[in-house]
């Protein structure tokens, strides 16, 4: 995830006539969260060691929505979470640690409520999915009591996707060493929205949906990226927060 790095992130559109990667504003400049320098703590590798395997367990019947009581202290590097840092709506949780509040609540709940990998943090007090990311990493280091709404995710996978010698028609943004790329805006033209006029609504490919594979690469959004940005033919998959 982010641990360790600033909350800089990267903007790339995928539009160009070649199909290539072009960086529309400055990694050092692009969706910076004012602020909220250091919240890389939430996921702090000093934590212990991440448990990758969470997005996949229980999947039958869990609950899609829950909330979260914590009581975190401000700037603290207690959460026991890592972040997946990219400008739009809603976090996704990239690790979850061995020590901290949130795998202290994970070990009092049955696993249907328990916090995992892939999950998706919408709002902080509110069961609404409606907040930015940056609000809601401003909230987190505030800290204090909070009920953190968590939402599991729903994966999308689109495959075969032609560009055509075109480009996919997508801003993303993304962090450094994040391990997804959100999609910013669609633009009107490219692979991508000639895709969505072809299937129905909850297949669309959608702003704030966050990439999380690419020709079977996972794991890394700069590679990820890269691989959109090269790739003819694309087969990759989106993660977006399970309606409530």
């Amino acid at each position: 995830c982010c641990a360790g790095e600033s909350l800089n992130t990267t903007v790339v559109s995928h539009n160009s006539a070649d199909g290539a990667v072009s960086n529309d504003v400055p990694a050092q400049d692009a969706g910076s969260f004012s602020g909220s320098a250091g919240a890389e703590v939430f996921g702090s590798l000093a934590q212990g060691a991440a448990t990758a395997a969470g997005a996949a367990e229980g999947a039958a019947g869990s609950a899609t929505s829950f909330d979260v009581p914590v009581t975190l202290a401000s700037g603290a590097e207690e959460s026991g979470i890592g972040l997946d840092l990219a400008q739009g709506k809603s976090l996704r949780i990239c690790h979850v640690y061995q020590r901290g509040n949130i795998p202290r609540y994970n070990a009092g709940v049955p696993p249907d409520k328990q916090v995992r990998v892939g999950d998706f943090i919408v709002g902080i007090n509110t069961n609404t999915a409606d907040a930015a990311a940056e609000d809601l990493v401003k909230q987190l280091k505030e800290g204090g009591d909070m009920r953190i709404c968590i939402r599991r995710p729903v994966e999308v996978t689109v495959s075969q996707l032609d560009k055509q010698g075109g480009g996919l028609g997508l801003d993303l943004s993304f962090h450094p060493r994040g391990t997804c790329a959100k999609i910013r805006s669609i633009f009107s033209d490219g692979a991508v929205p000639r895709y969505n006029e072809t299937v129905s609504d909850d297949m669309k490919i959608q702003v704030n949906d966050c990439i999380v594979s690419v020709n079977g690469k996972t794991g890394s959004a700069k590679e990820m990226v890269e691989a959109l940005g090269s790739a003819g033919i694309v087969d990759f998959v989106l993660a977006r927060p399970a309606a409530s």
